[in-house]
């Protein structure tokens, strides 16, 4: 529950972007690393939050895969622990 909770605040949230960046019309130039793009502001700011959360996504996966793995070794110590009693 507590997952979909999430998603769906996610959602809400890249939807009320999109909209708020489709009132922007204006081209702008971005300069990065390798190149150079004319972007309207409402792509640039699709593209940023999207990265954003991609990246936000991959660093709560990543915290998650670790505590799992704490879990499973606790419950194995724990199986160990009862067995010997």
């Amino acid at each position: 529950m507590k997952g979909i909770l999430f998603i769906i605040v996610i959602l809400v949230l890249l939807a009320l972007a999109f909209a708020i960046g489709s009132q922007n019309d204006a081209v702008i130039s971005v300069n990065y690393l390798i190149a150079r793009a004319d972007l309207r502001v409402s792509t640039l700011i699709a593209i940023t939050l999207s990265v954003g959360v991609v990246i936000g996504v991959l660093i709560m996966m990543a915290s998650w895969l670790s505590l799992r793995v704490q879990l499973v070794a606790a419950r194995s110590k724990i199986r160990k622990l009862t067995k010997e009693n």
